[in-house]
């Protein structure tokens, strides 16, 4: 279980990021739980700004979360603004599902057909 209202993680702004160490990083990884809320989420997507443009590779870990959502829509709306923004993605076969439109069984192709797109590198499914 999650408590997180108010927890430190929400209340980061864009000016406490320390910006020379992520232009340092080879890798940036994130998840979706920081986009829940301000000011947070606009730190996370400066955050990513900084690292895409230093050339970091952008990793995504969705991480869903769903009681800390306010509704299961308003997580697959952030969990897919920024899926084309990675290089790499690692998602578990219940987020697919979660994520997935139809709800069908999961199968390689629909996964592909529905999650991939030019300029990933890596799309793991756990």
């Amino acid at each position: 279980m999650f408590y997180r209202n108010p927890s430190a993680d929400m209340m980061f702004r864009e000016s406490e990021l320390n910006t020379r160490l992520i232009k340092q990083a080879k890798i940036f990884h994130y998840g979706s739980i920081s986009l829940i809320s301000e000011p947070c989420r606009s730190t996370h997507l400066a955050a990513m700004k900084i690292a895409k443009q230093a050339g970091a590779l952008l990793s995504y870990d969705p991480n869903l979360r769903l009681p800390l959502w306010p509704s299961a829509e308003s997580a697959k709306e952030a969990i897919m603004s920024i899926w084309k923004e990675a290089d790499i993605i690692k998602v578990s076969d219940n987020e697919v599902e979660f994520l997935m439109e139809n709800g069908d069984p999961l199968n390689e192709d629909d996964i592909l057909k529905t999650f991939w797109f030019d300029g990933l590198k890596l799309l793991v499914v756990t």
